[in-house]
């Protein structure tokens, strides 16, 4: 790819040069460029030749891609700079929440297994209320709902 992009600027060199050698009677005719405004009294410039101009007129136009183009690479890597700031945030906060998920994972095999154990030890209950669910039906809103103070830790004096 890169072989071509310089093939293609050099015939367009080349073939630049061989339109300024043809032509060279005709661009090298004096130009007078002038400047009539309505408010202003009228400017001209002093006689410049023709190819003179189109040099320069290609030179601006040059500056000016040129001066675009860094712009928008600048305006690209602001963008990147900010995308990649964004990212490594919201990466920080999933690394956050799994730890907190972790965390209360933790907490609820823990009171899962303190549940378990007050089964196994307490006799069953010798009635139950009409509207009373067993314990596996409980959703899992209402168990994250209970306030910790609510579910009792097992006493560690205990064997």
């Amino acid at each position: 790819m890169r072989f071509l992009k310089v093939l293609i600027l050099v015939v367009a060199i080349f073939l630049a040069l061989v339109f300024l050698f043809q032509n060279q009677t005709a661009l090298s005719q004096d130009m007078v460029l002038t400047l009539n405004l309505f408010f202003t009294a009228p400017m001209s410039s002093i006689p410049l030749p023709f190819y003179f101009l189109l040099i320069a007129a290609f030179a601006l136009g040059a500056l000016l891609s040129v001066c675009f183009l860094v712009w928008d690479k600048m305006h690209g890597t602001a963008r990147f700079m900010k995308a990649r700031w964004r990212i490594s945030q919201l990466e920080r906060e999933v690394a956050s929440l799994q730890k907190q998920l972790a965390a209360e994972g933790k907490k609820q095999s823990f009171f899962q297994r303190v549940r378990q154990n007050k089964k196994e030890e307490a006799p069953a209950p010798a009635e139950k209320p009409a509207n009373a669910k067993p314990l596996d039906t409980v959703s899992k809103e209402a168990e994250t709902a209970a306030p910790v103070e609510d579910i009792v830790a097992p006493d560690p004096d205990k064997p």
